[in-house]
């Protein structure tokens, strides 16, 4: 066994998590929201359009439950619409309200400050592009 590799796993895993959190306390004590709500919030944004919930939940990396749960938090908040498919309507397509979207701008502000922080200041622009190839080459998106 590569102990060097478990460490380099690890050490991946546990800055991940240190990341994240700080990220969510961010959000929820400016916005009163999670990582996750803004997450779903900015891939509706990005998306463009209305799209399936089934879309969501792929773009999330999450269940279609977690994703069910997660949009119906935002639905009542007045800050995501839910509509039937225009072909099928068993279909259910989620799409941000003006609401949504104006505090996505705002929680997307802060959310940049806070990567920039967390990954940008620590490591020169040379180690950022490396970290890139690295994570596109695990990914398979090079």
């Amino acid at each position: 066994m590569d102990d060097h590799i478990v460490g380099t796993w690890e050490r991946m895993v546990r800055y991940h998590r240190s990341a994240t959190r700080a990220m969510d306390a961010r959000l929820h004590s400016e916005f009163g929201r999670s990582l996750d709500e803004y997450d779903a919030l900015h891939q509706m944004r990005s998306y463009g359009e209305p799209m399936t919930m089934g879309d969501l939940a792929a773009r999330l990396l999450v269940a279609k439950s977690s994703c069910h749960r997660l949009v119906t938090r935002l639905v009542d908040a007045g800050l995501v619409e839910r509509s039937p498919g225009a072909i099928d309507r068993r279909e259910v397509l989620v799409t941000l309200t003006p609401e949504g979207a104006r505090l996505w701008r705002r929680m997307a502000a802060v959310h940049t400050r806070d990567i920039e922080r967390l990954l940008g200041a620590p490591l020169s622009a040379q180690r950022r592009r490396d970290l890139d190839e690295i994570l596109r080459r695990l990914l398979g998106t090079e």
